[in-house]
C-alpha cells in the first residue's frame, strides 16, 4: 500500500536524511510517497562538481546540498514541492511514479506531460517548459524516485543561486553536468494556486486511492523519527564539508590570473577536495583544502616567507585565496 508523509520540517539536510532513512528501513508491501518542502537551498547531484553549478563561496542564506542521487542541480525554496517514491525494486517505475503527479495535478486543473527525460513540462502561450525534474538512487532490493514541482518558487534567485562562478576557469573537469531548460511556475500557468492548495490536492486523491492511505503522524512521532540514531548520522554526513564538497569527482583549474603573464598556464589539480597537484612554484599548496573553510588558515600558514614574482605575503595571499578559497 502507497502511503502518503507530508514533512514538517523544511531543514533540506534532515528531510534529505529522513528520505534515506525511509530508503533503508523500507520493509515488504511498504510503499511511501513523502512530501517535503526546503528552505532555501541549492541541491547538487551525486556526481557533481559544485563550482562548475554554482558559487560555493558566494552564497547568502542559501544551504549547498550533495543528495544521494545523481542526476543535475535543483533550486529548492518554500515555493518548491519535492516528492519522493520509496519502492521496493519489483514496484519500480518512474514513469508510473510521474503519471501520478499528473493524475493528481489534473484536481487543480493543471495538465501536465512527462518528456523522454523524465521531466515534468507544461505547455504555456505555445511553449514547452519545464516545471520538474527528477533524479533515483538503488540500494539492494529498493529504490527512491524523488523530484520537484515548482508552485511558487523565486525564479530570479534560482537562476542567480545557480550561476557558476565566474572567478573560477574550471578544466578537464569528470562528473555529470546539469542540463539547464526554460521553467516556469505553477501559479504563473494557474494563478492563484499555492502550496497548501497543492499539498491538499495530494491529501484528496490519497484518501479516494483504495490501494493508499496518507499516514498522519503526530509532531512527537515525527520528533521521534527525526531524533533516531540512523537519520542524526546521516544528517551529519549530508551535512559535512567533507561530503558536500570532498565528494566532488577530480578536476583542474586554470591559475594563470595569479601574476600574468608569467603565470600563464598554470594549473593545480584537485582530487577528493584536496590539492593534489601544483606547480613547482607553488607546491606548497599541496594538501590544502580546496574551497574550504579551512582553506585559509591552511594558505596561511604554508605561505609564510614566499618569494615568487617580487610578491609579498599578502599579496600572493590575496591572489591565491581569490583562486582556491
Amino acid at each position: 500500500m502507497l502511503e502518503l508523509l507530508v514533512s514538517p520540517f523544511n531543514d533540506p539536510y534532515l528531510n534529505l536524511a529522513i528520505e534515506n532513512q525511509l530508503l533503508e528501513s523500507l520493509e515488504n508491501e511498504q510503499e511511501y510517497l513523502f512530501l517535503y518542502v526546503n528552505n532555501p537551498s541549492i541541491v547538487i547531484g551525486r556526481f557533481q562538481n559544485p563550482w562548475l553549478e554554482c558559487s560555493p563561496g558566494n552564497r547568502t542564506k542559501t544551504s549547498l546540498v550533495r543528495r544521494q542521487s545523481g542526476g543535475g542541480t535543483v533550486y529548492h525554496d518554500i515555493g518548491n514541492l519535492n516528492f519522493s517514491f520509496i519502492r521496493l525494486n519489483d514496484s519500480y517505475s518512474r514513469r508510473k511514479n510521474l503519471e501520478i503527479i499528473c493524475e493528481i495535478m489534473k484536481e487543480c486543473r493543471i495538465d501536465l506531460q512527462i518528456n523522454e527525460r523524465y521531466d515534468l513540462t507544461v505547455n504555456y502561450r505555445e511553449k514547452t517548459y519545464k516545471v520538474s525534474g527528477s533524479a533515483f538512487r538503488h540500494k539492494k532490493n529498493r529504490a527512491f524516485h524523488h523530484g520537484t514541482l515548482l508552485i511558487s518558487s523565486e525564479t530570479e534567485r534560482l537562476i542567480e543561486s545557480i550561476t557558476p562562478e565566474k572567478q573560477k576557469i574550471i578544466i578537464k573537469a569528470s562528473g555529470t553536468s546539469s542540463n539547464r531548460s526554460d521553467i516556469i511556475n505553477l501559479n504563473t500557468v494557474l494563478p492563484g494556486l499555492t502550496m497548501d492548495l497543492v499539498i491538499q490536492a495530494f491529501k484528496n486523491w490519497f484518501e479516494q486511492e483504495k490501494t493508499c492511505r496518507i499516514r498522519n503522524w503526530s509532531e512527537l512521532e515525527w520528533s521521534i523519527f527525526s531524533k533516531t540514531e540512523e537519520v542524526k548520522k546521516e544528517y551529519q554526513i549530508l551535512s559535512s564539508e567533507d561530503w558536500i564538497l570532498g565528494k566532488t569527482p577530480a578536476f583542474s583549474q586554470d591559475i594563470s590570473r595569479l601574476h600574468f603573464p608569467e603565470t600563464m598556464g598554470w594549473q593545480i589539480r584537485i582530487n577528493k577536495g584536496i590539492i593534489e597537484k601544483a606547480p613547482q612554484e607553488l607546491s606548497f599548496l599541496i594538501g590544502i583544502h580546496f574551497g574550504r573553510t579551512v582553506t585559509e588558515e591552511e594558505l596561511k600558514l604554508k605561505i609564510k616567507n614566499t618569494k615568487l614574482f617580487g610578491m609579498t605575503d599578502d599579496e600572493l595571499f590575496s591572489g591565491l585565496i581569490s583562486l582556491i578559497g
